[in-house]
């Protein structure tokens, strides 16, 4: 495995600070979130620990999160 490979690897595990590592991580999060669905505040606050915010995020990387959650 060549260090490019880990290094996407790692950023799809949600484990890089990168914009797509960071929105990885918060799919993660909400993927073992304990109930079967998430209010708008605690998905914002999720968001917001990794450094994001709702109106910052593009109706690509929307699709990407609810198409991963899905």
């Amino acid at each position: 495995m060549t260090f490019f490979e880990t290094l996407y690897m790692a950023e799809c595990e949600g484990l890089l600070p990168t914009r797509a590592g960071k929105i990885n991580a918060v799919i993660r999060i909400i993927k073992g979130y304990p109930g079967s669905s998430i209010d708008m505040d605690e998905f914002r606050k999720i968001l917001n620990d990794y450094g994001l915010k709702y109106e910052d995020l593009s109706e690509r990387e929307i699709r990407y999160i609810n198409a991963s959650i899905a």
